[in-house]
């Protein structure tokens, strides 16, 4: 009876794993998929979006003013490391993303993602419409 117990109990993290993934290709599926490995992003970069977080309402704020001397939202973006992010996520999360959902019809868009998960980060909103600006950076090709 012990080991009908216990293997009963084994079972459970197998069998709720099985319950909680969506079928392939879904839109569930999809969403739940990019937010793993966006998440894995987040966790593996959390010092650089932690400073980014930071200096982008410095920077641009009055206080830092990098939007009236910089000629273009990319100095900017330089400036406060926002682009070295972008890279990352491009040669980290986005190849992950794009394998996986290789066999679905539709193909996410990198510059929705990386907003979001800055966003839901909690980064300057300024920095992130300036990335969504600059899209074609961020949706890589291969």
């Amino acid at each position: 009876m012990m080991k009908t117990i216990a293997a009963a109990m084994l079972a459970l993290p197998v069998l709720a794993s099985c319950a909680t993934t969506p079928q392939p290709c879904t839109s569930e599926w999809v969403d739940w998929k990019t937010e793993r490995i966006i998440g894995q992003f987040v966790a593996d970069h959390g010092r650089e979006i932690r400073e980014l977080r930071e200096v982008a309402p410095v920077m641009f704020g009055p206080e830092g003013g990098l939007q009236d001397i910089a000629p273009t939202s990319m100095l900017v973006l330089t400036a406060i490391g926002a682009l070295d992010l972008v890279l990352e996520f491009g040669s980290d999360a986005w190849p992950q993303i794009t394998e996986a959902v290789a066999e679905c019809a539709a193909e996410p868009d990198a510059t929705y993602l990386f907003a979001g998960m800055l966003r839901d980060q909690g980064v300057d909103e300024r920095a992130v419409q300036a990335i969504e600006r600059l899209g074609n950076i961020v949706d890589f090709k291969r």
